[in-house]
Order: structure tokens, then sequence, then C-alpha cells
């Protein structure tokens, strides 16, 4: 039986291998595991868990990602970078480390669940609303969390 996530994902699933093929915008969840380089699977953004979407596809593996707190995966084989950021909305819950991204295991959850520990109050093209405890900065955006438990 499928879960609820993979019943929604699009029809035409792609694994990812190459990253320089990729497209900023779509979402993307780990093969395996857990976060490693056995590469990526193209997911629908609207499904329940979600969690990462591409903000920037770099040309080369020593490019940097625009101003933000990105989770960068480097594609050795293919000399490329993808810039990774959460697939946000107002409402959304996560597991992440708002101190260290780039290390942090990025997990959408329903709010009532154990380990969620932010939530997201606003996705802002400036500054955060007022309940907002932090704003993690990206190129065009902030996205603007509170502490959970």
């Amino acid at each position: 039986m499928l879960s609820e996530d993979e019943s929604r994902a699009p029809e035409a699933a792609m694994f990812l291998t190459d990253y320089s093929k990729a497209q900023k915008g779509t979402c993307v969840r780990f093969n395996g595991p857990g976060e490693d380089d056995l590469g990526l699977t193209v997911i629908d953004c609207e499904g329940g868990r979600a969690a990462l979407k591409i903000g920037t596809v770099l040309g080369n593996m020593s490019g940097q990602c625009p101003r933000g707190e990105y989770k960068v995966l480097r594609d050795t084989r293919h000399n490329a970078a993808l810039c990774l950021l959460p697939n946000a909305r107002q409402g959304d819950c996560f597991e992440l480390d708002t101190e260290d991204l780039q290390r942090s295991v990025v997990s959408k959850f329903d709010c009532a669940a154990p380990r969620v520990n932010v939530q997201v109050v606003g996705v802002a093209r400036e500054s955060c609303p007022a309940e907002a405890e932090l704003g993690v900065p990206y190129e065009g955006m902030t996205l603007c969390l509170r502490r959970v438990r």
C-alpha cells in the first residue's frame, strides 16, 4: 500500500543522480536511509512530507549559493551542486537545526508530532512578523519561524 506522500507523487517520479539536470523550484527527497549521496528523487511539492526544494542549481561544484542558509549537495561526477531550502508555507512544521542547516536533517511533520521543533509563521519578502522568533534568509525571501516545545 502506498503512503499518502507516494500516492501524491508525480506519475513520472524521476531519480536524480545528475544534479546538473535539476530544476529550480523542484522538490526532492533523499534515496536511502538518510541524507546521503545515493541520489535524489523528484517529488510533488504539495505532498505532505516534501521537506526540501531546489533553490538554485550551480553549474560547478565550486560555485556558491546565493544569500541564505542553504543545504548544499555537491555532485562530483557531474561537477554540479544544489542549494536546497525547506519547502515551507505558513503553518508547516519541521524538525531542523536552525543553527546549522547544512548538517541538519530537514524533515516536515504534522505539527502534533513529537519531533517537531519549529513552525513556519510566515514567508516574508522583507522582515518577519512579530510572532517569529527567528528569520532564516534566502534569496528573495525570509523564512519566519517560531520554536515549538
